[in-house]
């Protein structure tokens, strides 16, 4: 699969699932980097991941581990840090895939 100029997922939608604790998953990478970063926990990661816009957006790319699913990818800034964040809806459920320094 190649890369696509447009997001594969609605950010709205994305940002909705992450504000509830039960549509949220967060995978373990992702939390170690955004410790890395000094972001306490999950809510913090979203407070930041509510801040994105449609000009924060980069690419849509093939996931990796999981064939067939395409994950959206933001890049955003806390202070001098340039953030990537990458995002993938499954299963009812908004996953932060990546939070990490560039």
């Amino acid at each position: 699969m190649k890369k696509k100029e447009r997001p594969t997922y609605d950010l709205d939608e994305i940002k909705r699932l992450l504000l509830n604790e039960e549509s949220r998953h967060v995978t373990q990478s992702a939390r170690l980097e955004a410790v890395k970063l000094r972001y306490a926990d999950d809510d913090e990661m979203v407070q930041r991941c509510l801040q994105l816009t449609m000009r924060n957006f980069d690419k849509t790319m093939p996931s990796e581990k999981c064939p067939g699913l395409m994950q959206d990818v933001y890049f955003t800034y806390d202070g001098p840090r340039k953030i990537y964040i990458k995002f993938q809806i499954s299963n009812g459920k908004g996953i932060i895939i990546s939070f990490k320094e560039t």
